[in-house]
């Protein structure tokens, strides 16, 4: 009888045993599906990687330009190149750098003598240096001048400067 005990916890243990090699059969087996399905997107990120490369070197060094310059003496990458291109745009123009909203979009308006759409507003206060946060900038802006008592609405994402605030200091 303890033999026959020994046989039936033997099988067991083998059927045990089989049962769990087919399960990490079956991950492996997964897992490799998935990693070729990763390979593939590496793939595809290397094209668009390339493709975007080439853009930037495009953007960054003009034909004419590339013609006239040697090549640089060390390799930029294309990250300090974007970085020294940014500050050199930035650094170009802080007018509005130390101001908030209203201020900055009060000299806009009040240099625009009319009424200004959101975006126009927007753009000439970014290329005034002025730094906008969050995700949903225009939204920002738009909210803002609605807030402020110094700005008017005169159509959809319009504003104007309210006249008590057309001539003075900016405050």
């Amino acid at each position: 009888m303890a033999e026959h005990s020994a046989i039936a916890t033997l099988q067991h243990s083998l059927s045990e045993t089989r049962s769990a090699r087919r399960q990490t059969q079956t991950r492996l087996t997964e897992i490799e599906e998935e990693a070729s399905a990763l390979r593939g997107q590496l793939r595809s990120l290397d094209m668009i990687i390339e493709q975007t490369e080439l853009a930037l070197r495009r953007a960054l060094f003009p034909p004419d330009e590339r013609a006239i310059e040697p090549p640089p003496q060390r390799t930029v990458t294309f990250e300090e190149e974007v970085a020294s291109h940014r500050l050199g745009e930035e650094s170009g123009n802080v007018r509005f750098t130390d101001f908030r909203i209203p201020q900055a979009a009060t000299v806009v308006l009040r240099e625009a003598h009319e009424p200004l759409h959101v975006s126009e507003i927007y753009r000439r206060m970014s290329e005034g240096g002025f730094e906008f946060r969050g995700q949903h900038q225009l939204i920002t802006l738009a909210v803002s001048l609605s807030r402020s008592k110094r700005f008017r609405k005169v159509a959809p994402g319009t504003f104007e400067l309210d006249p008590k605030f057309a001539t003075g200091q900016v405050a």
